[in-house]
C-alpha cells in the first residue's frame, strides 16, 4: 500500500495525457475515436498484471495507427468496425503464439537501421495523414500521402483559415505548456479544452469530432468477432504483431524493472496476446508497448503495475461521465497534436546521422525501409523491413568473417595482422579465424588462407577456439587446406579445438588428412592449447 499514493499520481497523469493521444491516433488509423479511448482504457488495465515488464503501457500506438490505416483504408466504411475487432482477435494470436514458442530472441534480427527507417517513415506518414484535418481541406483517403500533400497545394484556395488557425494555436498552446512546471501532464488535454471554447465561441464552422463519430457514455457491448473475415486478414495481423512486438521489446530493454534486471520479454509478448484477444471482444483496436507511454509511467513516479490499472480505469470513467463532451473537440485541434508528435518521431537527426556515417549498408537499408513506407501499405513495409534486416545480417556477417595472423610479442601475447599471401618458406604461421564461421562464409575465410605455393618446410598454426557449430563444410575446407600444405612439404595444425568439433573431424575423415597428432584439443585456460601447438611446431613433432 506504500506504493498506492505514487501509482496513483502516475496513473492520473498517463491517463490524462493518454485521453487525447487515444482519440488522436484512433483518428490516425481511420476508426472511431471511442475505439482508442476503449483501447486506453482496457487494454491498458487488462495487460497491467499480464506482461513481464512491471511498467510496460499497453495502448494504442503512433505507428499501429499508421499501420492499422492503410490494412483499413480499401474496406468500406460500414464494414471498418467489424474488420478492426477480427484484426484486434488476429493481432493478439499471433502476439501470444510468439509468446508460447519464446520469439523474443528473433527480434535482434531487425537492425536498428531497418527499425528507424520503419519510424520515420510511419511519423511522416502521421504529419501528412493529418494535414487534411488541420487545414480542413479533405485529403483522397487512398492515396499515397506525399501525393495527397501534393494535391493540398494544388487547392491551397481551399484551406480553410478558420481550422487552420485552430491547429496552429493548439501546437503553439502544447509547446508553451510543456515548458509550465506542474502542467506536463495537462500539455496535450488543455489545449484541447482551450481549442473547443475557442471554436464553439468563434468558429463554429470548424469540424468537430462528432462529425464523424457519435461518442456516447458507457462502456462497450461485448461483441462477437466475425471470423469469416479472418482468412483476408492473417498476412496484415502478422505484420502487426511484428511491428507492435518490436516496439514492445525495445521499451522492455530500455526501462528495466525496479531491481535493474530486463523483464520477460517472452511473457511481454504473452501477456500482449492476451489483452489483445480479450479486448476483441470489448470493441478495442489493436495494442502494444509504447515507449512513450511507458517512460512517462515511469517518470510520473510508477512503482508498481497498479499504476497502468489506475490509468486504464481512470479513463473508463471519464468515458462513461464525460464521454459525449468528446464529440465537441475540434478535428483540427487533434490533427495539430497528431503532427506534433508525428514530428517529434520524425526528428531525430542524431541516429541517422550515426547510421549513415558508420553503417554503409544499414544507410541504404534504412533508406530502402523509408521510401517503402511512403509507396507500399505500412503493414507490407515491416516485411521489407525484416527481410532487409536478414540480408544485412547475412552480409554483414559474411563481410566480417576473415583470417587473422598471429605474431608474438613480449609477455606471451599476440599481435594482429593481416594474414601473408603466402606462407614463409620454413616458419611457423600462427592464424586465427575472425567474425563467423558458417557456410556462406567458408569461402571467403578459404580465400584469406595463405597459399603454400613456393614454401617448404611452413606449418601453419590454426586456432579455432568457439567454433563448435561450423558444420561439414569447415571439416571440408580443412581437410583440403590440409592436403594443399602437404602437397607443398608443409603442415597444417589446428590448436584449441573443440571435443564436438574434434568429433566431427573424425567423423568426416578430415582428422586423417589433418593428422590426429596435429590436433590439439581446447582446454579450460584460453591459450593453453594453442601454446602447446605452436611449442610442438617448434619442435617438429
Amino acid at each position: 500500500m506504500k506504493s498506492l499514493p505514487a501509482d496513483l499520481a502516475a496513473g492520473a497523469t498517463t491517463a490524462l495525457v493518454g485521453i487525447p493521444q487515444a482519440m488522436g491516433f484512433a483518428l490516425v488509423a481511420g476508426i472511431n475515436p471511442l475505439y482508442g479511448l476503449y483501447t486506453a482504457a482496457f487494454s491498458t488495465a487488462i495487460a497491467a498484471f499480464l506482461t513481464g515488464s512491471s511498467y510496460l503501457k499497453v495502448m494504442l500506438s503512433n505507428v499501429l495507427a499508421v499501420s492499422i490505416y492503410s490494412v483499413l483504408a480499401p474496406v468500406p466504411e460500414a464494414d471498418v468496425p467489424a474488420t478492426l475487432f477480427v484484426l484486434t482477435l488476429l493481432v493478439g494470436i499471433f502476439q501470444l503464439g510468439f509468446g508460447l514458442i519464446r520469439a523474443g530472441s528473433l527480434t535482434r534480427f531487425i537492425s536498428n537501421a531497418v527499425l528507424t527507417g520503419f519510424v520515420t517513415g510511419a511519423a511522416l506518414l502521421i504529419v501528412l495523414g493529418q494535414l487534411g484535418n488541420l487545414t480542413g481541406y479533405e485529403l483522397p483517403r487512398d492515396a499515397i500521402q506525399v501525393l495527397a500533400m501534393l494535391d493540398l497545394i494544388l487547392h491551397a484556395g481551399e484551406i480553410r483559415p478558420d481550422a487552420l488557425a485552430v491547429g496552429l494555436l493548439t501546437i503553439a498552446l502544447v509547446i508553451v505548456i510543456r515548458r509550465v512546471p506542474h502542467l506536463s501532464s495537462v500539455a496535450l488535454l488543455l489545449p484541447l479544452i482551450v481549442a473547443t471554447l475557442l471554436v464553439r465561441a468563434a468558429f463554429p464552422g470548424v469540424a468537430l469530432v462528432g462529425d464523424i463519430a457519435a461518442i456516447p457514455a458507457g462502456l462497450p457491448a461485448l461483441i462477437l468477432p466475425d471470423i469469416a473475415l479472418a482468412p483476408d486478414l492473417l498476412i496484415p495481423s502478422l505484420a502487426l504483431a511484428i511491428i507492435g512486438l518490436v516496439m514492445a521489446v525495445g521499451v522492455t530493454e530500455a526501462i528495466p524493472e525496479r531491481d535493474g534486471t530486463i523483464a520477460d520479454v517472452n511473457r511481454d509478448f504473452t501477456g500482449q496476446g492476451v489483452t489483445n484477444i480479450v479486448c476483441s471482444f470489448l470493441q478495442c483496436a489493436p495494442s502494444a508497448g509504447s515507449l512513450s507511454a511507458t517512460a512517462l509511467n515511469v517518470s510520473a513516479g510508477a512503482e508498481t503495475r497498479t499504476a497502468n490499472l489506475i490509468s486504464g480505469v481512470i479513463v473508463g470513467v471519464v468515458i462513461i461521465v464525460a464521454g459525449p463532451l468528446a464529440e465537441q473537440i475540434p478535428l483540427p485541434a487533434l490533427a495539430g497534436i497528431l503532427i506534433l508528435i508525428g514530428a517529434e518521431l520524425l526528428y531525430r537527426p542524431h541516429e541517422i546521422a550515426c547510421i549513415c556515417r558508420y553503417s554503409r549498408s544499414g544507410r541504404w537499408a534504412m533508406a530502402a525501409t523509408f521510401i517503402s513506407t511512403q509507396v507500399l501499405p505500412l503493414q507490407y513495409s515491416i516485411y521489407i523491413g525484416v527481410l532487409l534486416s536478414l540480408a544485412l545480417y547475412l552480409l554483414t556477417s559474411t563481410r566480417e568473417a576473415s583470417v587473422i595472423r598471429l605474431v608474438p610479442v613480449d609477455g606471451g601475447m599476440f599481435r594482429e595482422e593481416p594474414p601473408p599471401v603466402r606462407l614463409p618458406a620454413g616458419r611457423i604461421t600462427i592464424l586465427t579465424v575472425s567474425g563467423s564461421v558458417y557456410f556462406a562464409t567458408l569461402r571467403a575465410i578459404e580465400r584469406s588462407l595463405p597459399s603454400p605455393e613456393g614454401a617448404e618446410g611452413a606449418v601453419v598454426v590454426l586456432a579455432l577456439r568457439g567454433r563448435v557449430e561450423a558444420g561439414t563444410g569447415l571439416f571440408r575446407m580443412l581437410e583440403r587446406y590440409a592436403r594443399r600444405l602437404r602437397a607443398h612439404n608443409n603442415r597444417l595444425v589446428l590448436a584449441e579445438v573443440d571435443p564436438r568439433l574434434l568429433g566431427g573431424l573424425e567423423e568426416t575423415g578430415a582428422s586423417a588428412a589433418i593428422g590426429r597428432g596435429n590436433i590439439f584439443v581446447a582446454t579450460p585456460v584460453i591459450g593453453e592449447a594453442l601454446r602447446e601447438a605452436i611449442r610442438a611446431a617448434e619442435a617438429g613433432e
